[in-house]
């Protein structure tokens, strides 16, 4: 029974602070940009949308996954912007002609959304925001964009995820009986880019609230999301009218955490076709694929080999990512 209780604290200890120390991870970031900073929304000139799923250390059992729905669009997108909004590049006498990645420098507005569930042993977090960016053109083929996200985060406790020996005891009871916390959530970003490199800064939980799913007393009674601080970075290399490498980097960091980073390198063939290698310091090395089906879907997968002493016990994480292009 000790073991088993003591496996629960456990449970309480780890699903607690992966909410107060993080607010998602993401391999697969490169593909979304919105997905770690607000003011990304509206860097193309056609609404996107995205779905998404992340099984973080298949075989360890609690272990966290996620569901995501992003969307964005510009509110005053340009009237001669690209039908084949994907801007899928063509082949004309054995000519490959490339098309940028990102809009055209003009004063824009735009408006994005985002829901997620974190899933983790018991517990589970649910987020609904939406978002503001103000894009602002400073150079001939240069923006700056300014976001602003705000919405509700849900913290819950499933009891039936949840395995003691005594139903009674007060911790578990306090939990299974505790109603679910509703509270707003502000997320801040900037963000500049071009067709040549992006890079943005973010930071999320501002409001740093109390987290407070049952009526308990714990050895850290004042818990509380902390803020989360993002830095993204990337260059656009041509190495031929073919192929373009895009290396980019993510710096993330929180008061209790040390500095993590990742450094990976993605590599596209016509707009069709890409790959990606990427390395999580002391967690995981990442491989990445992806596909443009058509004008209207691409999809993508990323397998993270453990690094850590998870190893032992886990497979790796999947990722699956699909992308949907709308008018």
């Amino acid at each position: 029974m000790l073991k088993k209780l003591l496996s629960f604290a456990v449970l309480i200890v780890i699903g607690l602070g992966a909410y107060t120390q993080t607010a998602g991870q993401y391999t697969m970031w490169f593909q979304n940009h919105y997905l770690v900073n607000p003011a990304a929304a509206g860097n193309q000139d056609y609404t996107a949308a995205s779905l998404g799923y992340r099984k973080q250390w298949a075989g360890v059992k609690n272990a966290p996954q996620t569901i995501y729905a992003t969307g964005h669009s510009v509110l005053n997108r340009p009237q001669t912007h690209q039908r084949s909004a994907l801007r899928l590049s063509t082949t004309k006498d054995g000519v490959y002609r490339k098309q940028k990645n990102y809009s055209t420098p003009m004063i824009k507005h735009a408006i994005g959304g985002n829901l997620s569930s974190i899933e983790q042993g018991a517990f589970v977090r649910t987020e609904a925001m939406a978002s503001y960016a103000f894009h602002l053109p400073i150079a001939k083929d240069l923006s700056l964009s300014f976001g602003l996200s705000a919405g509700l985060n849900s913290f819950g406790f499933d009891e039936k995820l949840a395995s003691v020996i005594d139903e009674n005891d007060p911790v578990y009871q306090d939990y299974a009986s505790g109603e679910t916390s509703n509270q707003l959530n502000v997320n801040a970003g900037i963000y500049l880019y071009s067709d040549k490199f992006f890079m943005g800064f973010s930071s999320n939980q501002l409001l740093q609230n109390d987290l407070q799913i049952a009526d308990i007393q714990t050895t850290t009674p004042n818990s509380n999301l902390e803020m989360q601080h993002i830095l993204i970075g990337g260059y656009h290399f041509d190495l031929s009218n073919d192929l373009r490498l895009s290396p980019n980097v993510l710096f993330r960091l929180t008061q209790s955490n040390p500095l993590s980073y990742e450094l990976g390198a993605n590599l596209s063939y016509q707009q069709f076709i890409n790959a990606g290698l990427s390395y999580r310091n002391d967690d995981a090395i990442s491989i990445q694929f992806g596909m443009q089906v058509n004008h209207f879907l691409k999809f993508g997968y990323a397998y993270d080999y453990t690094l850590s002493e998870l190893s032992a016990a886990s497979s790796g994480s999947h990722e699956l990512f699909i992308g949907l292009t709308l008018y």
